[in-house]
């Protein structure tokens, strides 16, 4: 006996093929469907909000429960990468304190010396054809041509015209954008520690007990030399005659020792490894740096190296200000030396505010008198 009668068995194929007819029709699109289906989720929308409402809290203690472990483990990862910045940002606003007071000291440019002035873009953002914005500051505010322009991350430009109340700003990857530069990377110095200790003959250096008194200085190597007082029991036999004839004095008497302990702190060196000019190669392409000398004098140019610019008598920046970081090196034929592609820190497609730093070098100061 058949499951299904004949009359069964033919709807269910028409029901079939109405089913692939109306999947057809919706995909190709149609306005009768579309309609249809516009109108079952604006009936159905307010269903939906309900569901969500009554299933939200629950879906939340769910979580709450399930991922209470992970996120106490991702609080904990956050909070130490928190206080490890926290830890470099002071010590940097100490470098920074001490580099000022040094460069004060011996008569020497220092990018904290010098007055800024902040203005904000009024002009077109760069295009690939025109990389030069306008701001709302002039030469009524003290800036002049070829005045390096910076914002909260790093170089940005230079000044190339300016007007009474207003100045037009050379991007750093523009063609024409020329600066020198340095690469430098912090280096640090492997701590070495010697500690010759003086022994009396006759005993082991387990039968001695010795006090070690160290000082540490975090930047300096430091040399101290301590007293120690050591009681050593002495060998005796059965008639309680010392064993080694070179001792003298009775069992258990004092002896000092001198002990002299060495000590290297670790500390952390900046180096200047090369210097170049940087240029600019349009905005579809990384600045580059040329000039470099592939030389392993002060160590080789490696990805991730800062790059500050060099300052100097012929150049329109002071020097130490944050450029960006070593992207590529690309290691070029005979005695050309090396090219590097430099990842600015500046992101040139969001500016905002920018700051004008009132420098002017010494071959073009007269000029300005």
């Amino acid at each position: 006996m058949a499951i299904y009668s004949a009359g069964r068995r033919r709807t269910m194929i028409i029901l079939l093929l109405s089913s692939v007819l109306l999947i057809t029709l919706d995909l190709r699109g149609n306005a009768v469907f579309n309609a249809a289906r516009s109108g079952f989720e604006y009936a159905l929308r307010p269903f939906e909000i309900a569901g969500d409402v009554i299933t939200r809290p629950v879906s939340r203690m769910w979580h709450g429960m399930t991922d209470i472990d992970e996120l106490e483990q991702e609080n904990q990862r956050l909070q130490e990468q928190l206080d490890a910045q926290r830890s470099d940002q002071i010590a940097a606003q100490n470098a920074l304190i001490e580099n000022r007071d040094l460069r004060a000291l011996l008569d020497l440019e220092s990018l904290a010396a010098f007055d800024r002035v902040t203005a904000s873009i009024i002009g077109s953002s760069p295009s690939n054809f025109d990389q030069r914005v306008e701001i709302d500051r002039g030469s009524l505010d003290g800036i002049r041509v070829g005045m390096p322009v910076i914002n909260s991350a790093g170089l940005v430009g230079k000044i190339t015209n300016v007007f009474p109340e207003t100045a037009i700003v050379m991007l750093a990857t523009d063609p024409q954008y020329h600066v020198p530069v340095k690469v430098v990377a912090e280096v640090r110095a492997t701590p070495t520690t010697s500690v010759p200790d003086t022994v009396p003959s006759g005993l082991a250096v387990s039968d001695v007990t010795t006090t070690t008194s160290t000082t540490t200085t975090s930047t300096t190597s430091t040399s101290t030399t301590t007293t120690t007082t050591t009681t050593i029991p002495r060998p005796v036999d059965g008639a309680g005659n010392p064993i080694d004839p070179n001792l003298q004095g009775p069992p258990g008497a004092t002896t000092s020792t001198s002990s002299t302990t060495t000590t290297t702190a670790v500390e952390m060196v900046e180096v200047t490894r090369e210097t170049g000019e940087l240029n600019g190669f349009g905005a579809d392409r990384l600045p580059r740096v040329r000039f470099i000398a592939d030389s392993p004098q002060f160590g080789r140019v490696a990805e991730g190296d800062a790059v500050l610019t060099a300052g100097g008598s012929l150049s329109l920046a002071p020097p130490d200000i944050p450029v960006g970081k070593v992207a590529n090196v690309i290691q070029r034929a005979g005695t050309a030396g090396l090219e590097l592609e430099v990842e600015l820190n500046a992101d040139l497609n969001r500016l905002i505010f920018l700051t004008v730093i009132l420098y002017v070098p010494p071959t073009e100061a007269p000029a300005l008198r």
